[in-house]
């Protein structure tokens, strides 16, 4: 049997130990933690659509040590992996899942059943980052929460997912999938999944009836960007909420940012977060996930952590 390895200079990377946690609704979650001294920093890193707690550039900052003074949390949510087992329920039960039938806003009890272990387990600055969808999420959480154990949030990535459903299928066929969608659900068929054309994500990932509604009907939560010019109701008002430090992070291609490209979306991101005590911007020379430019992402959080966030935790 072919084993397929990954070398690094760091050779097994950063020691550490998967954990796992339980949230208020139920639903297990697993993560891995890295940690570093008691009172460091720690980057709690939710991965994006469908995506798991092993997202790429993640396990770069592993393996390097560019991140050896932060604690690193790297989790899993209600919707890891497109169609994924999970466990839920007491007693406990195996069940379908992933980002394929989640719903938005299971993200709150998720992350704060993670930042709960976070400071159990740590005793300095909690920073959430979150990569695309997951950048939705870590914003929805703070916004809705003003947890004061936050002291720092990257949107890594942040995207105009419905914008771009919009813009890769069309106005026309859009109003058709949500249409059936409403349908499907009206007939106790939500968990059903949508037609093989109906597909979102920049990998075109498989959707649930329900899941599209929660996702892209008008005026739902989980609409947090609009990079696309759409006249959204709900865009940006999470943000306009934040007052901690904010760090955008973009690749230089491949971006779910609407035709004006990552400079108008992070103008549009600074606009919006004008009560965060700072903003700061980071674009890379990569793709969506950063390939080839992980180290400068790293070097990069480390010098916003070190200016923003320790401050921030006095």
């Amino acid at each position: 049997m072919n084993v397929v390895s990954r070398s690094s200079s760091a050779e097994l990377g950063r020691p550490g130990h998967l954990v796992r946690v339980v949230s208020s609704k139920g639903v297990e979650l697993s993560g891995f933690h890295a940690p570093a001294k008691p009172d460091a920093p720690l980057l709690l890193c939710l991965h994006g659509l469908s995506g798991g707690l092993d997202t790429s550039f993640v396990f770069d900052f592993l393996a390097g040590s560019a991140l050896d003074d932060c604690h690193i949390l790297t989790i899993t949510c209600s919707g890891h992996g497109n169609i994924a087992m999970s466990r839920a329920g007491d007693p406990l039960m195996y069940r379908l899942d992933g980002s394929a039938f989640e719903r938005f806003e299971d993200c709150l009890p998720d992350l704060h059943a993670w930042v709960d272990y976070a400071a159990r387990h740590t005793q300095g600055p909690i920073i959430l980052l979150g990569h695309s969808l997951g950048a939705s999420k870590v914003l929805h959480y703070l916004a809705q929460t003003a947890d004061e154990r936050i002291k720092g949030l990257v949107l890594a990535s942040a995207p105009d997912l419905k914008g771009a459903f919009i813009a890769l299928h069309g106005a026309k066929r859009f109003q058709a999938f949500m249409d059936e969608a409403r349908a499907r659900v009206e007939a106790g068929k939500g968990r059903s999944l949508m037609d093989e054309e109906c597909v979102i994500g920049l990998l075109r990932q498989r959707v649930s009836a329900k899941t599209l509604l929660d996702r892209f009907d008008e005026g739902r939560v989980a609409d947090t960007f609009d990079f696309y010019d759409r006249k959204s109701a709900s865009a940006f008002e999470d943000l306009r909420r934040i007052t901690s430090p904010v760090l955008s992070i973009y690749g230089s291609q491949g971006e779910i940012v609407g035709p004006g490209g990552v400079p108008a979306a992070i103008e549009l991101l600074r606009t919006h977060a004008a009560r965060a005590a700072a903003f700061d911007s980071l674009v890379v020379d990569g793709n969506h996930w950063y390939m080839g430019a992980e180290r400068e992402v790293a070097d990069g959080l480390v010098r916003w952590v070190k200016a923003r966030c320790m401050a921030e935790a006095q």
